[in-house]
C-alpha cells in the first residue's frame, strides 16, 4: 500500500497480521519504506468496513476486486485512478543510506 502525507510518501506492505487483545496488529514487511507496527481498534474496524459499505465508488470497487487485481496481475488498464504511470519514487526515511 501507499501512504501519502505531507511528512513523507511510502510504500508499506503487510507482513503479517494477528489480534491482540480487542486490537488487530498489522506488522509491515521487511522491503518496505519504514518498519512499522500498525494497531488497529475493533471500533476503528467497524468504522472502516461501514465506511466502504455506505461508500457507492468503495463497494464497486471490493465487489470489482477479483476483476481489479486480475487487470493488474497482467499489467492491462491503468496502474491506478490517480494518475500514476506506474513509476514510483520510494522514499526510505528510516534507511537513507
Amino acid at each position: 500500500m501507499q501512504v501519502q502525507s505531507p511528512l513523507a510518501n511510502m510504500d508499506i506492505g503487510i507482513g503479517a497480521a494477528r489480534r491482540s487483545g480487542n486490537d488487530l496488529v498489522l506488522t509491515a514487511s521487511a522491503g518496505g519504506s519504514i518498519d512499522a507496527v500498525i494497531r488497529v481498534s475493533a471500533r476503528e474496524v467497524l468504522r472502516t468496513i461501514g465506511m466502504i459499505l455506505s461508500s457507492p465508488s468503495a463497494l464497486i470497487f471490493v465487489l470489482g476486486l477479483p476483476f481489479f487485481w486480475l487487470r493488474q496481475r497482467f499489467g492491462r488498464g491503468p496502474a491506478s485512478a490517480t494518475g500514476d504511470s506506474g513509476e514510483r519514487r520510494t522514499v526510505d526515511i528510516n534507511k537513507p543510506w
